[in-house]
């Protein structure tokens, strides 16, 4: 056993030297509220799809994602951009460090399609009687466009969006377009920049036949991209244009630059209709992750204390093997390209407190064997391998939950999911195997073997209990109403205050805006914003304060507002321009500039709808999940079957039940007195609090398993289940506390925003409340479920009957195996049946192999 840990343990330490080495050679790939940036969610318009388009959907939606991604790096010019498909027609492109939104807004949504035009309607020094003149050529926001009037009435001026504009351009006759431009570039003209255009060979035959066409009658051709004509001129008397064009007029170079990159890229071949947008400040998302980090630290050394302290030489190997954990876990997400949002930071500070849950439950196994008399090394391994299936199905919940949130979930949610599953992972290798590997290498070598170092004598939190568990168990099952009734009281809160409302939904839920505002005036309170949203006629909205490094914040929900929706009457003449007019509407509103704006998020009803539907669906998937995971496991491994197994699942469901309640009624409570919002960052500590609810419950649902394959004599459920919860209870608080420490600091130290804090928050009372309900609950549950199926059935449809009559069966048949000279089966009543089991070849470890699965 020595040598193959010693090997083991070189390969160990060759998996950390590259770790180290590839963690030195990549960066961290922030999150854009931790760096700042635009996020934006698009729509493909296929209503405006041709008949072929629609059958090459797919094919566009590829291209989509091409084009995008070629726009954010050459013409927005972001290096580390992300462009993503997000179901069937949706995109969800992310543009870090990128503080102008309305430019960048402009340049993904812009067609780029060039569109050439005889311009039949508008006159020419020949054909003065024409319905259209030209105005003037002006710039909005950067870009060149003409403004036209009409030609009998100078006064009557038009520009770009204006009804008139479009019935003008419908007049005209298009020559040629996008698709027979083969390349542009920019060419100096004097002291300006003007484009160049290259066409096809397709494009110079089409551009040439006009020419000839209208050669010498001063006809004008028009280039016009998105609605907006650029530039109109006359082709001068002599002129055949063939394989190039230039369009005149005043361009600045970085127009020119912006114009020609996006022609390159290629044309959308589909309109996209913006469905959500939002802009991060970098300052707030700093401030944040230095707050987590610090939370983290302060985390670790707790953790790390606990583990010398209560456990001693165990502890120390624990944690060796966190600090590989960490080191492991950093470098797999980075090497992935994960993104490392405020979420997902928060993810990986949680998930050390969560790592160590099976260190704890491995050692209080082994503290347990040795109490019973066995020597150091059979305890050790014992304790490995009776701990690990309750090690599995608990983290196999957690990355059912997470699985569910990834699907599910968008941005930092995705981001904190995928960092959950890659922890659990890596947390089942270096806190189950490393730990064991290095444990029994030091133990072969001698160094450990004094059973003092071992912590035996420490019991803090239960022990003692667990201890006289056989003699004088918890009376818990049979006292089931009253543990009820004390379950009932936390939820009564929530409900009030939910009817009050209290439950307040952020702008993902509900659509509309959420901004955030630097306060100048330490005298602005919550109070005197919302007056002045209302005094403004924005009524229903929402104000949370909050303190950041360059002072005092207020971050402000407010629901849809009619002029700026689809059919509220107002028109606009692009996205941009609707969202300048109504980031200005909102601050002004609630007492703000715009240079006071910090941050704005824009949701619309698609994106609301999308994240309603999702929440519904992840806490439905996650339970569903969960039950039919712990029916099959536990149903199956008493070799009772799966409809048997649900009762276990069932009864875990009830405690979930309750957690879900509590947590909801927190969130209802701050919601009324500190304006917190559900978001989805709530509805992610929802399902990983389910996911981690289930760890307790699991751990007792675990140990009554156990107590079924080797019951006492005369037992009857009621004290099997007692007796289960009684030996438990120590793990179950020891588990739970390393995650409620490192909850805890993290709301008072590493939550810089409502939205953190609200998160953090709903873990940890999640967390509480799901320790309390496994052992007072779920049990219960059990309990109460199988004593009303024995009334209803008979005696020997009850779990203490069917697992009876399992284990006498197995025994029979190892009987009968026996006797006809093969193998005897291991019976169920063997701990070794579960998973890891070690097997011996000589005889000379006979006596060992009865010590180990006695």
């Amino acid at each position: 056993m020595q040598s193959r840990s010693y090997y083991f343990l070189l390969i160990v330490l060759g998996l950390t030297i590259v770790s180290a080495l590839l963690y030195r050679s990549t960066n961290y790939q922030y999150g854009l509220d931790v760096q700042g940036g635009v996020r934006f969610t698009f729509r493909m318009d296929l209503s405006k799809l041709t008949q072929d388009q629609k059958g090459r959907v797919e094919e566009i939606r590829r291209n989509l994602v091409r084009i995008l991604t070629s726009r954010v790096a050459k013409s927005i010019g972001v290096v580390e951009g992300n462009v993503q498909a997000k179901g069937t027609d949706q995109f969800v492109v992310e543009l870090p460090g990128t503080t102008d939104i309305d430019a960048a807004r402009k340049t993904l949504q812009t067609s780029a399609s060039i569109k050439f035009y005889w311009a039949k309607n508008v006159t020419t020094e020949r054909a003065g009687f024409r319905r259209y003149s030209e105005d003037q050529q002006v710039t909005e926001d950067g870009s060149p466009e003409v403004n036209f009037r009409l030609t009998r009435d100078a006064t009557k001026v038009f520009k770009p969006g204006d009804p008139e504009y479009e019935k003008m351009i419908e007049g005209w006759e298009l020559i040629l377009q996008g698709d027979d431009l083969k390349r542009a570039t920019g060419q100096q003209n004097g002291n300006k920049w003007i484009p160049l255009m290259e066409f096809s060979s397709e494009g110079s035959k089409k551009i040439e036949a006009w020419s000839r066409k209208v050669m010498n009658q001063g006809e004008k051709i028009a280039a016009v991209m998105d609605g907006v004509v650029l530039s109109i001129a006359p082709l001068r008397d002599g002129t055949i244009l063939t394989t190039n064009a230039v369009i005149e007029g005043d361009f600045t170079p970085e127009y020119v630059r912006t114009l020609t990159n996006l022609w390159n890229s290629g044309a959308l071949p589909v309109d996209l209709e913006e469905l959500s947008s939002q802009k991060v400040d970098p300052t707030i998302g700093k401030q944040a992750l230095n707050q987590i980090l610090t939370a983290g630290v302060v985390a670790f050394a707790f953790i790390s204390l606990f583990l010398i302290i209560y456990y001693v030489f165990p502890g120390v190997v624990a944690l060796v093997a966190l600090l590989l954990y960490i080191l492991f876990t950093l470098t797999v997400l980075k090497m992935l390209g994960a993104t490392f949002s405020l979420a997902a930071i928060a993810g990986v500070v949680l998930s050390v407190g969560m790592a160590v849950d099976a260190n704890i439950l491995v050692f209080e196994r082994v503290k347990e064997e040795i109490g019973e008399g066995r020597p150091l090394t059979s305890a050790i391994e014992l304790g490995f391998r009776r701990a690990l299936p309750a090690i599995v199905d608990s983290n196999a919940c957690t990355i059912l939950t997470s699985l569910v949130l990834a699907q599910f979930g968008t941005g930092p949610v995705k981001g904190f999911a995928s960092t959950l599953i890659i922890g659990v992972l890596i947390s089942l290798f270096t806190a189950v195997t490393v730990t064991r590997s290095l444990l029994m290498f030091l133990v072969g070598t001698g160094i450990g073997k004094d059973k003092k170092w071992y912590g035996l004598n420490r019991a803090w939190f239960g022990e003692k209990l667990e201890k006289g568990a056989d003699a004088k168990p918890l009376q818990i099952v049979n006292n089931a109403k009253r543990f009820f009734i004390i379950s009932a009281l936390p939820i009564v809160p929530g409900i009030i205050f939910i009817a009050m409302g209290g439950l307040k939904p952020n702008v993902e839920f509900q659509g509309g805006y959420e901004a955030v505002y630097a306060l100048k005036d330490n005298s602005t309170t919550s109070a005197s914003i919302q007056k002045n949203l209302e005094e403004n006629g924005i009524k229903g909205g929402n104000v949370k304060l909050a303190t950041a490094d360059s002072g005092r914040i207020a971050y402000v929900t407010v629901p849809p507002i009619k002029e700026f929706e689809s059919g509220g009457g107002r028109q606009f003449k692009d996205q941009a321009e609707r969202a300048k007019a109504l980031r200005t509407k909102v601050a002004q509103a609630a007492g703000f500039t715009e240079a006071d704006t910090r941050e704005f998020t824009d949701i619309g009803p698609a994106v609301q709808a999308e994240t309603v539907t999702n929440a519904v669906k992840g806490v439905i998937y996650s339970t569903i999940l969960i039950i039919v995971y712990l029916g099959f496991r536990f149903g199956l491994s008493l070799g009772l079957g799966f409809v048997v197994g649900l009762r276990f699942g069932a009864s875990a469901l009830g405690a979930l039940i309750h957690d879900i309640l509590v947590v909801v009624g927190l969130a209802a409570v701050g919601g009324y007195f500190l304006g917190w919002e559900i978001s989805a960052l709530f509805l992610t500590a929802m399902l990983t609090m389910i996911g981690f609810s289930t760890h307790d419950t699991i751990v007792i649902f675990d140990r009554i398993r156990e107590n079924l394959r080797k019951p006492k004599r005369g037992e009857d459920f009621e004290n099997l289940v007692n007796r289960s919860i009684t030996q438990s209870f120590a793990r179950s608080i020891n588990t739970s506390m390393t995650v409620i420490v490192s909850l805890a600091i993290l709301i008072f130290i590493g939550s810089a925003t409502p939205d953190l804090k609200l998160f953090n928050a709903a873990m940890l009372v999640g967390v509480i409340s799901g320790t309390y309900s496994s052992i007072y609950n779920a049990a219960p549950i059990l309990y109460l479920w199988d004593r009303a199926i024995g009334r209803k059935k008979g005696e020997k449809h009850t779990l203490v009957h069917l697992a009876s009559e399992e284990l006498a069966r197995a025994r029979a048949a190892a009987t009968a195996a026996a006797a006809h000279g093969g193998t005897p089966a291991q019976a169920p009543g063997d701990p070794s049946q579960s998973y890891g089991s070690i097997k011996r070849k000589s005889g000379v470890d006979k006596k060992g192999t009865v010590e180990l699965d006695d």
